[in-house]
């Protein structure tokens, strides 16, 4: 092949201003690479122009080319093996440029395991590969190849050398510009499922509530009616001379007991006073009622130092936290012989925090975080995205009930 006329210096150095401005508002690495290819086909003659990345983790790279079409295209979906590319010595930084003036023939891109068919196929028997390095790095390579053998010389050698140069600065800053975008959409993605997932959690809990008092109303409607009237029908059997009363006083006792407990779990059911007049007097009502409920002494106490945060919950989130409440004042009286119970209604600028803490006889028995009612509140807890932490009291006395609830980010001031 016939040497090339050199090229004058001023038109090498307009061709490589005209990368600067082929470059301006390129936001992605095809249209770069294609504005590239025609700005610097006058100093750099080519057939292929790739530009290989060298992926974070550093055993992996992506290819974006142009002019003759190969199976390169594929690495920008499917990223090679940095061990299979056929100048990996380039991209591991132990060469300098590699310049082959057939590849056809050239042992360098043959090793084996060595991907390099579509080097072969297309017949790029002229080419040229010289690093790209940002911040002292190298984080790719810029190819050009010809069909014709022996094209390139050490002069171009030079020449791609400063293309690359130009070019690696804005290709290290698109990629981080585009892993910010996938970062970005990644998270963007995440909190529209927390979102999904955080309404999904309270429909369910809204319908296991409205499930929850529709059983209620109908232990009331129905059932206790029924045994109400199988009370009155023994009280009047009692009555009778024919029957026996001392066969009929216990079953009437245990009836009469029966139907107590029923009324305390209807009427644990639907807390009416927490939806007639909010959250914090639903509070005060639990406390009072559970107390005088047990017969015991038991000193109550609510204090709520968010100005009434949780009246602004919605109904299905306080209507959780007041059975998680309860669930945590009823386990204290059944099992714990307190003197007090005290409720605490903190926040943070990210967190409702609700703190139930009595003086009873503490975590005594590890068996006592296995009930069934420890359980419903931490399954109640997770329906809401909450955390339920259970622990001593304040000096080993006692136990305390930690419920910590995410609250949506405060909108931003206009």
């Amino acid at each position: 092949m016939a040497p090339r006329a050199p090229i004058a210096a001023e038109h090498v150095l307009h061709h490589f201003l005209g990368i600067s401005r082929a470059l301006a508002g390129r936001l992605d690495f095809q249209s770069m690479i294609d504005a590239v290819s025609e700005e610097i086909r006058f100093i750099l003659p080519h057939d292929h122009l790739d530009v290989s990345l060298i992926l974070d983790g550093h055993s992996h790279l992506s290819a974006y080319e142009t002019g003759v079409h190969t199976s390169w295209s594929d690495f920008a979906v499917h990223p090679l093996p940095i061990a299979q590319s056929p100048i990996r010595a380039l991209l591991l930084g132990e060469e300098a440029y590699i310049l082959s003036d057939d590849a056809m023939n050239d042992e360098r891109f043959r090793f084996p395991g060595a991907l390099n068919h579509p080097i072969f196929d297309a017949r790029l028997r002229s080419r040229l590969h010289v690093p790209l390095r940002a911040r002292g790095e190298v984080m790719g390579a810029l190819s050009c190849s010809k069909h014709t053998a022996h094209y390139y010389t050490l002069d171009d050698v030079r020449h791609t050398q400063h293309v690359a140069d130009l070019l690696a600065s804005y290709l290290y800053a698109l990629r981080q510009t585009d892993k910010a975008k996938q970062l970005a959409i990644a998270q963007a993605q995440i909190r529209a499922r927390e979102e999904g997932l955080r309404l999904g959690v309270l429909r369910l809990t809204e319908e296991l509530e409205n499930e929850r008092q529709r059983i209620g109303m109908d232990l009331h409607d129905q059932t206790l009616a029924d045994m109400t009237r199988l009370h009155r029908r023994i009280g009047r059997l009692q009555l009778q001379d024919s029957v026996p009363g001392s066969e009929l006083a216990p079953i009437s006792l245990a009836l009469q007991e029966s139907m107590q407990e029923l009324r305390l779990i209807i009427d644990a059911v639907k807390p009416t006073v927490l939806q007639l007049f909010g959250f914090e007097e639903g509070l005060e009502d639990l406390l009072l009622r559970s107390v005088r409920n047990s017969g015991l002494a038991i000193a109550t106490h609510l204090h709520d130092s968010t100005e009434g945060l949780g009246n602004r919950l919605a109904e299905a989130q306080q209507i959780a936290l007041f059975r998680i409440i309860q669930e945590a004042v009823n386990n204290a009286i059944k099992h714990a012989a307190p003197g007090s119970i005290t409720v605490n209604i903190t926040a943070t600028d990210s967190h409702l925090h609700l703190t139930i803490l009595d003086d009873g006889l503490g975590l005594d028995s590890a068996s006592r975080l296995e009930t069934g009612g420890i359980k419903n509140m931490q399954v109640r807890a997770q329906l809401l995205s909450a955390q339920v932490q259970i622990d001593k009291g304040p000096h080993g006395k006692g136990t305390c009930v930690q419920v910590s609830l995410p609250l949506p980010p405060s909108p931003e001031p206009l």
